[in-house]
Parts: structure tokens; C-alpha cells; sequence
């Protein structure tokens, strides 16, 4: 997942990573920079990337490295963070960045996300639509064609929690 988060391939997280997807999403649906939908997809990138830097960046030099990535992973969304001596809201860290795919997911802000829509998610991180329309057709659970909030923050906490080497969520970002 850092690999994938890491847009530029230069080995820590940066907020220009982040914001890369975002532009990238916004290119590909023609959203201009101005827009409504942009700006509140860019405010979302932004409050995760905070929550991210805030309690990931340990020495605040405005980067994350895998260490600490992994060791932030392993409190907030592995174990209990309260156990951990982390502030509660950590239990809601899961939730916030499943609020933030599903609204970087949503092209029309309708609530459910289409194949098209997941295509262009995974163009952004470089998986190919091939194997994008393929997941698809795997996470539509019930086979509607569209994918709904639940199914979306479903994936999003399988990716992160799932010890099911076999779990769906595995194949959210592409074959990893």
C-alpha cells in the first residue's frame, strides 16, 4: 500500500503524492479546478493527509517513510489504539480513509460508484483497466452493476484487516 501511495516512486510520502491522485481523478473526469466537486475532493485529500502527517510523521520533516507508515498501521488499524496509549479517534482512522476513497470513487457524489468510476481510481494508481473491470465485477457483491457505500468501505477494511490471504479487500488497489 505505501508503494502505491508513494505516486512518484521516490520512497516516502509526501501531501504531493496525494495530491497527484486527486488532480489525476480530476483531469480524467474533466473536473475543472474551480469546480465544487474538486475543491471538496481536494479538502478530503487534505484532511487525510493531515491525519496522516500529524500522527505518522514522527520527526515532522513533511515526509512519511515506510517505518513509519507500518508502525501507525500496526496501532490505529491492527490493535486497539486506546491499548496502545493513542488517542480513541484512531478507532475512527479505518472509517476516515474509507470516507476518502469512496468520495475519490464517486464521480457524481450519488452515493455508489460506477465501473467507470473505478476504472479511473485505478488508472490513477496505475493498474490497467483490465484488471480494474475484473475487480469490479468482484467487489459488485450483490451484482448491480454499481458499487455502494458499503461495498466500498467493505473492501477498504478488508484490505487493511483481512489475515484472508483469499479476502476480496486483498485486490482493492490492483493485484499488490
Amino acid at each position: 500500500m505505501f508503494e502505491l501511495l508513494d505516486v512518484d516512486g521516490n520512497g516516502v510520502l509526501e501531501y504531493d503524492d496525494f495530491r497527484m491522485v486527486v488532480d489525476t481523478m480530476a483531469d480524467e473526469r474533466g473536473l475543472d479546478r474551480s469546480s465544487r466537486r474538486y475543491l471538496s475532493l481536494l479538502a478530503g485529500n487534505k484532511r487525510l493527509w493531515k491525519m496522516f502527517s500529524r500522527h505518522l510523521d514522527i520527526d515532522n520533516d513533511g515526509q512519511i517513510t515506510l517505518a513509519e507508515w507500518l508502525a501507525f498501521h500496526i496501532k490505529a488499524f491492527v490493535s486497539d489504539p486506546v491499548a496502545n496509549g493513542l488517542d480513541p479517534k484512531f478507532s475512527s482512522a479505518l472509517n476516515s480513509t474509507a470516507k476518502f476513497f469512496l468520495e475519490l470513487l464517486d464521480s457524481d457524489g450519488d452515493g455508489v460508484v460506477s465501473v467507470e468510476d473505478y476504472v479511473m481510481f485505478c488508472g490513477a494508481y496505475n493498474v490497467g483497466e483490465n484488471e480494474a473491470r475484473i475487480g469490479f465485477e468482484m467487489f459488485d457483491r450483490d451484482g448491480n452493476g454499481q458499487l455502494s457505500q458499503e461495498e466500498v468501505i467493505t473492501m477498504v477494511q478488508e484490505f487493511y484487516l483481512s489475515d484472508d490471504p483469499e479476502s476480496l479487500g486483498n485486490l482493492f488497489f490492483g493485484n499488490l
